[in-house]
């Protein structure tokens, strides 16, 4: 005979509606999350304060319900680092033009301790899918609204729309990883890849292939055999996405340009600005050694916040550049230490049954450690992301919830 129940413990269907409400409050909260990383890309009122205080809300709403937050090395280092350039404006010449890297940078301690505790203190897979459901809203938004990739879109900021698909496509491997689906997100994946391309941003579409072969010769054997079981729907969705370009004219004209584009960025690494025409390989390297030299007359605190675009009337199109010449070796130290820090958890993880998690955790570290080198990435939210999924889920005391949210026959897949 069943025991009854006390006046404080919870009815089974109790117990079942509070989990529903978890999940639900999860999804909307990631979904959340991600539409307003995206609308502050393709959203030109949307600015960094407006994405700062939708992130405020959403941390609150978090606290309310589970009044926890994630901290971890790499958000200690970040914060660090923001914390630098905060203290930087006492020697910075031009603070308000200081808050074009400024605000975006405190949004991304806020994007990191908020999908950090997202990812750890609720269920992951519901996390997961409410950023993956935020971001296909928003990425079909754009490309019924935008005609894109059918269309080169008016005033298309090409780096700006590949780092949103390339935050997508992490988002769908890292859904189908902990739901142990393959189908879905395989299809996902390679249209996103596609779109990608179509961007024609040299910086990212390199940045993935480089990503890509470092983790395939890293973990050879994962990825042979990755290939094998998969290669049936491989061959089946490639076929269906050549089908796709081969009979639309303007698709085929519009990925053939961004493969073209790809291949010479890979023998000269053309850089253009977004908005406002092309620039040449000479003057990226013209910036370059104008920021070293700067660099050395202040080479351990720097000159302040945005001092090479002070200085020049541009940024130096390379994060090192432009952290050497406006934080000194502390900023440098501090934000590429943050990549230091996740290579050295995927080595100590290497024990772990995460199943390919690990391997592409390295392709996109890799793919982002070189976008880096030709852009400024260190206030890139979608960055902020990856650092935060990262930072939770190769956490040693996050083990015992991965292996329950992923079973063990999913981890060896």
């Amino acid at each position: 005979m069943a025991r009854p129940l006390t006046a404080t413990e919870p009815s089974e269907l109790g117990r079942w509606a509070n989990r529903l409400f978890n999940l639900f409050f999860a999804f909307v909260m990631s979904a959340v999350v991600a539409i307003a990383l995206i609308a502050n890309i393709v959203v030109e009122s949307f600015n960094p304060a407006r994405l700062g205080a939708i992130l405020i809300i959403v941390l609150a709403l978090h606290l309310l319900r589970c009044p926890r937050l994630f901290f971890c090395r790499e958000i200690g280092l970040y914060a660090t680092f923001a914390g630098y350039m905060v203290v930087s404006l006492l020697w910075t010449n031009d603070v308000v033009l200081a808050t074009n890297s400024l605000l975006p940078t405190l949004d991304c301690v806020l994007v990191l301790i908020l999908v950090g505790a997202l990812a750890t203190y609720h269920d992951l897979r519901a996390v997961l899918a409410g950023m993956l459901a935020g971001f296909l809203v928003c990425a079909a938004f754009y490309d019924v609204t935008h005609g894109f990739p059918f269309a080169r879109p008016d005033d298309f900021s090409y780096n700006a729309i590949a780092g949103m698909f390339l935050f997508g496509l992490f988002i769908t491997l890292t859904f189908g990883w902990a739901t142990r689906m393959r189908i879905v997100p395989l299809a996902l994946g390679l249209v996103l890849m596609v779109h990608i391309a179509a961007t024609t941003s040299i910086k990212t579409n390199v940045g993935v292939v480089l990503g890509a072969a470092a983790a395939s010769l890293i973990y050879f054997n994962r990825f042979i055999t990755l290939i094998r079981r998969n290669a049936m729907a491989l061959v089946v969705i490639v076929g269906l996405i050549v089908y796709g370009v081969v009979s639309n004219k303007a698709f085929i004209e519009t990925v053939q340009a961004g493969l073209e584009r790809v291949g010479a960025g890979v023998n000269i690494l053309i850089a253009r600005e977004d908005r406002t025409g092309t620039t040449e390989l000479g003057a990226r390297k013209n910036w370059g050694a104008k920021g070293i030299t700067g660099w050395q007359e202040n080479p351990i605190f720097g000159h302040g916040v945005e001092a090479f675009r002070d200085d020049f009337g541009v940024t130096s199109h390379s994060t090192p550049i432009d952290l050497l010449y406006n934080a000194g070796l502390i900023g440098l130290t501090l934000f590429y230490g943050i990549f230091a820090s996740i290579a050295w958890r995927l080595y100590q993880a290497r024990n772990m049954l995460l199943g390919n998690l690990r391997a592409l955790l390295l392709a996109v570290l890799v793919c982002y450690a070189f976008i880096s080198l030709s852009g400024t990435m260190h206030y890139s939210t979608h960055q902020a992301v990856f650092f935060a999924l990262s930072s939770a889920l190769l956490r040693p005391r996050r083990v015992p919830r991965i292996r329950s949210a992923v079973p063990a026959t999913a981890a060896l897949s």
